[in-house]
């Protein structure tokens, strides 16, 4: 077993970046990888309740909210499944905590000079007047929300390890014309340290070389020793400074982990299977090209499958067998793209009618 935690699983992440006890971690990492001009000194946890819906998703995306003393908020999160829009969902959890700011209106106040009322008049206008509410005072001054998204994948064209994305104008010079909302996607797979751009000098690229390789440490290497945070950063994941009960949660994690990929590569096996004996007879009518093809094919169809049932459970008759028979490449490809975003079989079955 490693030495250390591999910070891409469910406990890992929340382990080294998401416990009270060590939030100075979690401070140096987003105050570096925003290069914020001031580090942040103190942040607070929480839990505003838009985590994802169901434990399957959560095995494949681990998130962290926090505010700082000023107001503006944090998502960090980690990905280790590959999702088709991975844009639309930073963006989409990005709003709970801008609506989240909008000022609630308070209840009217009860004011009684002339008499005293008696307490069951008391309790019927404080009703009436309590479903009345008082419009609060608000210019729509709202605090910044930054969005951290570090993948144990690469994106689709992706050339560098780090991306900021702030909202400019369309035209040159392309000026900033909001900067309260911010969005940074980290592709640990780019990361290559034997790259003058990614020189070790800089904190950044010290961040990303432990995100990447802690794993793999058999002890602290010396780039990160004489540096408070980042020694705190190893003690925090070495497992033999753990719990029992920690070492375990560590290891349901890191099975998940494993079973999640064991199962899609047997699927996609058994699909390469399939399609091999497929594409065996295919060949012999049709000749070597098709034959290949329809194993392709059939691969793709069991990595479809897989999602599908790992998203919404069994599988109805009629939807696997609509999808086995379909046999346009295309028609897979934008079912793969799109099964992440579905919302439930109604929805596939409209896709699949269209």
């Amino acid at each position: 077993m490693s030495r250390y935690i591999d910070p891409t699983t469910d406990f890992g992440f929340k382990k080294l970046f998401g416990e009270e006890a060590n939030k100075e971690i979690m401070m140096d990492f987003i105050s570096v990888v925003l290069e914020l001009q001031a580090p942040l000194l103190e942040v607070s946890f929480s839990n505003p309740g838009q985590l994802a819906e169901s434990d399957r998703e959560r095995h494949n995306v681990f998130d962290i909210f926090c505010q700082d003393a000023e107001g503006n908020h944090f998502i960090v999160e980690m990905q280790k499944s590959r999702l088709a829009y991975i844009k639309d969902r930073m963006l989409y959890y990005a709003t709970f905590p801008i609506t989240g700011q909008a000022k609630k209106g308070k209840l009217s106040p009860l004011y009684y000079t002339a008499e005293f009322p008696s307490r069951s008049r008391i309790r019927e206008e404080a009703v009436a007047y309590g479903e009345r509410r008082v419009a609060p005072s608000w210019n729509y001054h709202l605090d910044a929300v930054y969005c951290i998204a570090v993948m144990d994948y690469v994106l689709n064209g992706s050339r560098y390890a780090i991306t900021r994305n702030s909202i400019r104008n369309d035209e040159p010079p392309h000026e900033l014309y909001y900067d309260k909302l911010k969005f940074v996607t980290i592709e640990l797979p780019l990361f290559d340290e034997s790259k003058a751009e990614y020189d070790l000098s800089r904190r950044l690229n010290k961040w990303l070389f432990f995100l990447k390789y802690l794993r793999d440490f058999e002890q602290i290497p010396a780039r990160f020793k004489n540096d408070a945070i980042f020694e705190k950063a190893f003690w925090v994941a070495e497992l033999a400074n753990m719990s029992p009960q920690d070492r375990q949660r560590y290891q349901t994690s890191l099975k998940r982990t494993w079973d999640a990929y064991a199962a899609l590569e047997t699927r996609f096996d058994e699909g390469k299977e399939i399609g091999h004996e497929e594409g065996k007879i295919e060949g012999k009518i049709e000749g070597k090209i098709e034959g290949e093809v329809a194993g392709k094919l059939a691969g793709k169809i069991e990595a479809l499958l897989l999602i599908l049932s790992q998203r919404f459970g069994p599988i109805p008759v009629e939807i696997e067998k609509a999808i086995r028979e379909l046999a346009e490449p295309h028609r897979i490809d934008d079912l793969l793209a799109q099964a992440i975003a579905l919302d439930d079989w109604e929805a596939l079955r409209k896709m699949l009618l269209s």
